[in-house]
């Protein structure tokens, strides 16, 4: 804790250890499962149905080191003969260890750490997510990060992942995750927003779970070729890259404008990865939309009420994502995020956070490093349970 205050990292990551799928997933799977194989000359390979993946080009690269920052393993130059530093070397100590992520928790005054999967945000871009194999990775990852937070459930807490079930099994899989104490998932992964999704919704709102929408997984619910990219072939990284970010801002416009907050208004949803700089800017437009469309449209209130007098949705922000511009009646929408131990992520959150928060009144800041977040998961409530 900072001065007494209450700090929690509503967006962190795990990398997913190597031999993750082989030693939790159903056996019945586990000869054609994914893994992780080394390969020093391009650098070790996400392995899928016997072929590499096409979206994950390297994993690991060049050995850790606490002297130097985390680099991104896809932009190294070639290594010649020394060849890549396998995936294993090259991540930090606590990226599959619950133990030492709790460590570098305490290192840099953080309290509570929400925790996100990454091969997982990607990998499930490349199958048939409708199918067995898929769920059956999904669920050895869940029971995975179950054992990674087990250390301290007060202090981490998993992100479940789930494939949407179509016939309203997406209930039973909720209430299974539920059971196993989850009380936070990711978007269904394999769908975009309609009714059909409503057995979900009804089943978070009845067991509590929050649900949350991650860049590069968020279903955008645009006629394009991928329900979870706006990326195209060839296009510039730039290009690519600042899209990533839009799917949020129209699964926002969906949730809204489809009914779904009104049918279920205890559901909690975050946003990470998507940046919040665009909240101002949205709300000004959906206000129009919603006068011009009033009639005719699902919502029951104007959008006003969903972003500001309720306390159901939430948009973590980067450490170095300025709020010079946010509105003030906006700040008890936001979470401050990490997105440690990914490239890019500082090497001191607290350094950067103070840089953000600089000059910010007391009640502002306790509300962004903590008290928000602790408002949205409603943690000291359930910690208990």
């Amino acid at each position: 804790m900072w001065d007494g205050d209450v700090v929690v990292d509503a967006d962190s990551h795990i990398l997913e250890p190597p031999d993750l799928w082989l030693s939790y997933i159903d056996p019945r799977f586990r000869e054609d499962c994914l893994h992780v194989e080394r390969d020093p000359q391009i650098g070790d390979q996400l392995v899928m149905h016997g072929r590499r993946s096409a979206l994950i080009p390297r994993l690991g690269g060049v050995a850790w080191s606490p002297d130097q920052p985390v680099r991104d393993w896809n932009t190294l130059p070639p290594r010649g003969s020394s060849g890549f530093a396998s995936y294993q070397e090259s991540v930090t100590p606590d990226a599959w260890n619950g133990a030492q992520r709790l460590a570098w928790m305490d290192r840099h005054g953080i309290d509570v750490s929400f925790v996100f999967p990454s091969l997982g945000l990607i990998w499930p871009r490349e199958v048939d997510i409708r199918t067995p194999y898929a769920r059956a990775h999904f669920a050895a990852y869940n029971r995975w990060i179950q054992d990674f937070a087990s250390v301290d459930r007060h202090r981490l807490v998993p992100v479940a992942q789930l494939a949407h079930a179509p016939g309203g099994a997406d209930k039973e899989q909720v209430r299974g995750l539920a059971d196993d104490g989850f009380r936070d998932v990711m978007f269904p992964v394999g769908t975009s927003l309609t009714d059909e999704l409503d057995p979900f919704f009804g089943a978070a709102q009845e067991c509590g779970i929050r649900v949350h929408l991650h860049k590069v997984a968020i279903p955008h619910n645009l006629p394009c070729a991928s329900p979870t990219s706006l990326a195209a072939p060839g296009a510039d990284p730039f290009v690519n890259h600042v899209h990533e970010t839009l799917p949020g801002q129209t699964m926002l416009t969906a949730l809204v404008g489809s009914g779904v907050c009104d049918r279920f208004p205890a559901v909690r949803f975050s946003w990470h990865e998507c940046n919040a700089g665009w909240l101002p800017a949205w709300l000004d437009r959906a206000t129009e939309s919603w006068e011009i469309t009033c009639g005719r449209s699902r919502m029951q209130q104007p959008p006003a009420h969903y972003l500001l007098e309720r306390d159901t949705l939430f948009f973590s922000i980067g450490l170095s994502e300025s709020l010079a511009n946010m509105p003030a009646d906006l700040d008890a929408r936001l979470l401050l995020a990490t997105d440690h131990p990914h490239p890019g992520a500082p090497e001191s959150p607290q350094q950067e956070w103070e840089a953000t928060l600089a000059g910010v009144e007391i009640g502002r800041r306790r509300a962004l490093l903590g008290g928000n977040a602790v408002r949205m998961a409603q943690l000291g409530t359930e910690a208990q349970t």
